[in-house]
């Protein structure tokens, strides 16, 4: 691939996934929409580098982007903020390791090419768990999404996408400040 068409698409999907983030912090619907079209420029990204999961997690990601827009328009649930109880977060934990384990074993029995595959798997498995909760509305995806961004800094930069590390770091700062807001916006319903 191109090396100049490789960085112009991943600073392109790193602002739109900025703006996601961002929107989704403000409890704007729109930002789905930024997020969807920013995983699948990512999809083709991170298949280019042999990261068949993480291009997978993207495709995901599209598929919640098409949720989460619908999701968030329905009259009933537009504006409502929850937030999980301990045994919930308890569940949700126990099934992004086990969702760990089932996609390290997925690939390792497919032969997945991949050079750090249980980076891959954990980030995968609990950005799946923190999306649907996005999608939800929970409160604590944020206190999730912080955590696998912190891991997703590290992963990023270890296979040279220094700009998706970026994005990962603007994350974690726009996770605490969703988490804030979140919180606020929750406590004063």
């Amino acid at each position: 691939m191109d090396p100049v068409i490789a960085k112009v698409a991943e600073w392109t999907a790193v602002l739109l996934n900025i703006a996601f983030a961002y929107l989704l912090g403000r409890s704007l619907r729109i930002g789905w929409l930024c997020g969807f079209v920013a995983a699948v420029i990512t999809v083709w990204l991170y298949a280019v580098q042999d990261a068949w999961l993480m291009a997978a997690l993207n495709v995901f990601y599209a598929v919640m982007g098409l949720y989460g827009w619908w999701n968030w328009g329905r009259a009933s649930e537009e504006g409502i903020i929850r937030t999980f109880r301990w045994p919930v977060h308890v569940l949700l934990v126990v099934l992004t390791f086990a969702g760990t384990w089932a996609l390290l074993f997925a690939m390792q029995r497919l032969a997945i090419p991949g050079q750090y595959q249980w980076v891959e798997a954990f980030i995968a498995a609990g950005a799946m768990v923190a999306t649907w909760m996005m999608g939800r509305k929970v409160l604590e995806n944020w206190l999730y999404w912080i955590v696998g961004d912190a891991v997703g800094v590290v992963y990023n930069h270890l296979i040279g996408y220094d700009g998706y590390a970026f994005l990962n770091v603007v994350y974690i700062v726009l996770g605490v400040v969703g988490f804030v807001r979140w919180r606020r916006e929750l406590l004063n319903t």
